[in-house]
């Protein structure tokens, strides 16, 4: 064989190509045997391979089956549990109506210490003082007055001050009309649409939390027409 046929050839498949054509029939006998049995081999061990695949897959079915049976049981048990429940609550339901009236009555009875100290309680609260400054209207209580102003404006040293009426901050005195006004008829007649996020607190208390934007609102529609639908206002209570 020429060299001419081993061009663009790999050397090593050159070196196997010769040895091959050199080789006796015995040895020839015994290099196909080696062959069949790597081939052999590498079929088996694709059959446990696969055998371990197959086995993986019904362990992880088997146990998906006992999680499922495990909560079917649980169920099962919260089930009879409520059921058991039920049918006690049932059974003492005429026993707790016959007591319901002297639980409730000793319940709402304070005893004669609880008694003075709510009502030393409302004794301070009704003793506070407030003092409000004349400027800018804060009403806290124990407020300290600089030169008849509060701490805030007179240590604002800005021209017009922040909360003064100057600065157009003193909406002045409500008027008798105006007064006692519930949340509703105050949005009714306000005219600027106050738009904000509030939040109930865990103690009962509300709090405002992100932005606050101010719309005009235009307060003749509702002079014009009386009674006004509360559906028709502008709040999401969420």
């Amino acid at each position: 064989m020429s060299d001419n046929t081993y061009e663009n050839v790999n050397p090593e498949t050159i070196r196997k190509r010769k040895a091959k054509a050199q080789e006796m029939p015995e040895q020839r006998q015994a290099r196909l045997n080696r062959e069949s049995e790597r081939k052999r081999q590498k079929r088996n061990n694709k059959k446990e391979m696969e055998r371990d695949d197959e086995h993986v897959i019904c362990l992880a079915h088997e146990s998906n089956r006992k999680r499922v049976l495990r909560a079917h049981n649980k169920n099962q048990l919260q089930d009879q549990q409520i059921n058991e429940s039920n049918d006690n609550e049932h059974i003492q339901r005429k026993p707790d109506n016959r007591n319901m009236h002297v639980r409730s009555t000793s319940s709402t009875k304070i005893s004669e210490n609880d008694h003075k100290v709510l009502q030393k309680f409302c004794n301070k609260m009704d003793n506070i003082q407030y003092n409000t400054c004349p400027e800018c209207n804060e009403r806290i209580s124990n407020m300290t007055l600089i030169m008849g102003e509060c701490r805030h404006y007179h240590n604002d040293k800005k021209t017009p001050k922040k909360f003064s009426a100057d600065n157009n901050m003193d909406p002045g005195e409500v008027p008798d009309e105006l007064q006692g006004l519930t949340d509703i008829e105050e949005m009714l007649i306000a005219q600027v649409f106050m738009v904000m996020s509030v939040y109930r607190l865990q103690g009962g208390q509300n709090s405002y939390k992100g932005n606050v934007i101010n719309f005009p609102q235009d307060v003749r529609e509702f002079t014009r027409h009386l009674p006004r639908n509360p559906s028709s206002l502008d709040v999401l209570v969420v």
